[in-house]
């Protein structure tokens, strides 16, 4: 007796194991082998142009940014990065694009910076190792099944499927100092988050089911924004988490302008022009 439930103990663990963390998958249709060995490459979650890198950030200064990066990925607790001159006061810049190229960078949970002439010292916090590993897994997983679900609907199905499913999940309203909650680790390992673990949830799924899409972030929130029919408009899947009820008459403001106007955002001037009408008018959603 003893021996056939240990055996059936095992058979659950094997089981577990092969379905949440083991279980082959597709993977990200943007992810080649040239990607992998890029810079750019943190995981197989999603395929980053590192657009706010390029944009905002100097050449001269790029090690800042690739050293950052680097140190979260060694998990190492503090780093000192040497570099030129001109960079001096960069951390902050540096920082937030890190946040928008980057939200399948699980490990980094957040870090403070102090800049001299020459150099800045940061200290981090991240997932451990086996967090970080285990976590990727269970999220690739994740993705496989939305993949699936979604792999014969239409662009504004889809659109419709990610922000409904984003927003079944709890939003915490303990917003911790250490931003555990404010990452797609948080949100698809312990289906609760905050604003910003919504819309990093949200970037890596649009991306995986084929919808181009933009993270947005301003001092007080995170959200989205998604081309669909070649022309841009906000997606903030955060909104609907607040009501849950699909049958709200304000559920799918998320899919509104319930941003724009109320809330400016970090660097405009790179963002594409956002649409008056609303995604939520235009697909017609109650």
């Amino acid at each position: 007796m003893k021996s056939r439930t240990l055996l059936y103990f095992i058979l659950v663990i094997i089981f577990f194991l092969f379905n949440f963390y083991y279980r082959p998958v597709k993977g990200n249709p943007l992810m080649d082998e040239e990607y992998k060995k890029s810079s750019n490459y943190i995981n197989n979650l999603y395929v980053s142009d590192e657009f706010f890198k390029k944009n905002l950030i100097s050449p001269e200064c790029y090690v800042i940014y690739d050293r950052f990066i680097s140190d979260v990925k060694s998990g190492l607790s503090k780093g000192k990065i040497s570099y030129d001159k001109s960079c001096f006061g960069i951390f902050s810049i540096v920082y937030e694009s890190i946040y928008l190229d980057h939200p399948e960078f699980i490990a980094f949970q957040s870090a403070r910076g102090k800049s001299y002439e020459e150099h800045s010292e940061i200290t981090y916090a991240h997932l451990n190792t086996l967090q970080t590993y285990f976590g990727t897994r269970r999220i690739e997983r994740e993705i496989d099944i939305i993949k699936r679900e979604t792999k014969n609907m239409s662009d504004k199905e889809k659109i419709i499927f990610v922000y409904n499913y984003v927003a079944s999940h709890n939003y915490d309203k303990l917003f911790t100092a250490a931003k555990s909650n404010q990452s797609a680790y948080s949100f698809f390992t312990g289906g609760s988050s905050v604003c910003a673990g919504f819309a990093k949830a949200s970037q890596i799924l649009l991306q995986n089911v084929g919808i181009n899409s933009m993270l947005a972030l301003d001092s007080q929130h995170m959200w989205n924004y998604v081309e669909y029919d070649k022309k841009w408009y906000i997606f903030d899947a955060t909104y609907g988490s607040s009501f849950r009820d699909k049958s709200s008459k304000y559920y799918y403001e998320g899919l509104g302008d319930t941003t724009t106007g109320v809330i400016d955002h970090y660097f405009p001037e790179l963002y594409p022009k956002i649409e008056e009408t609303t995604l939520k008018s235009l697909f017609d959603l109650k």
